[in-house]
């Protein structure tokens, strides 16, 4: 990470807590943690497929924290939040997609595989036994 990307990082934090200050003066319960449990569960457009809004150092994530941020101090929950931003960015902004079609699939195949070879491993085993009385 760059000096400047240090500095963008550092400006972005602290102008997120400013955020912050009036809300929690109001006697709102919005905290820095709470924005960073939601924005765990998405994938900002444009940051690196490993990383998480909560991670991400990128502009996106940030944008996404500000929003989330914005989200709950107007009162709304994480599902609505959820809600707002899949209408918006689509299914590709969840961390974790849900499982219907390929995702269903990707969950789905590894299981299939596992079984099928547990049921060939213990046909070969019982297949190699000597008979018995033999």
């Amino acid at each position: 990470m760059t000096m400047f990307q240090r500095l963008i990082a550092i400006a972005a934090l602290l102008s997120t807590l400013l955020l912050a200050t009036p809300v929690l003066a109001a006697g709102q319960t919005v905290t820095w943690q709470d924005v960073l449990d939601i924005a765990s569960q998405y994938h900002p457009p444009g940051c690196p497929p490993s990383l998480t809004g909560a991670t991400c150092q990128e502009k996106q994530a940030y944008d996404l924290r500000i929003e989330i941020f914005r989200l709950l101090e107007q009162g709304k929950t994480p599902a609505e939040i959820r809600q707002i931003l899949v209408s918006e960015y689509g299914n590709d902004i969840l961390a974790a997609p849900p499982a219907q079609g390929v995702g269903a699939l990707v969950w789905a195949v590894p299981a299939v595989v596992i079984i099928l070879g547990l049921g060939i491993f213990i046909l070969i085993v019982r297949g190699r036994r000597p008979p018995v009385g033999g």
